[in-house]
């Protein structure tokens, strides 16, 4: 008989890698921040956190405490039950939700990553990412820390 790690109050298995991205709902940056994810954590599967211009709704002088509850929720769960080895926070040009320059854009990212960082204790790495065109390849999107 073979013995499982799956712990029904986990809900995945041990071995089962996550990682979780926190940012805008596009769709047009999901792939590149989940393999980006994937590989800056070793991990399989990325636990996706999204809202319409998330970094912009973080970034602002006053955050809805029902954004930031709705988050930790989220996150912990990512956490505590699929066991994320980590947390990228993205932002991305010609972003419907937040539409900023790339300078502010980036400001935003690192003001949410410190956000995200003392709502978890800093329980696992976060990271700020900012995803954008290629400008030698304007149909596909690029990844760079922030």
């Amino acid at each position: 008989m073979v013995r499982s790690h799956y712990h029904p109050q986990n809900m995945s298995k041990q071995d089962e890698k996550f990682f979780t991205s926190v940012g805008c709902m596009d769709g047009r940056v999901q792939e590149v921040v989940a393999g980006f994810g994937r590989k800056k954590f070793r991990a399989k599967y990325a636990d996706t956190i999204t809202e319409a211009g998330l970094v912009g709704l973080l970034g602002a002088k006053k955050i809805k405490k029902s954004l930031l509850n709705s988050l930790k929720k989220k996150m912990l769960i990512s956490i505590e039950k699929h066991y994320s080895k980590g947390i990228i926070v993205h932002g991305h040009q010609e972003c419907a939700g937040n539409p900023v320059d790339d300078g502010k854009h980036k400001d935003d990212i690192r003001k949410s990553v410190q956000i995200i960082k003392s709502m978890v204790n800093s329980s696992v790495p976060v990271l700020g990412a900012f995803v954008k065109r290629s400008s030698q390849h304007p149909s596909k999107w690029e990844i760079e820390e922030v």
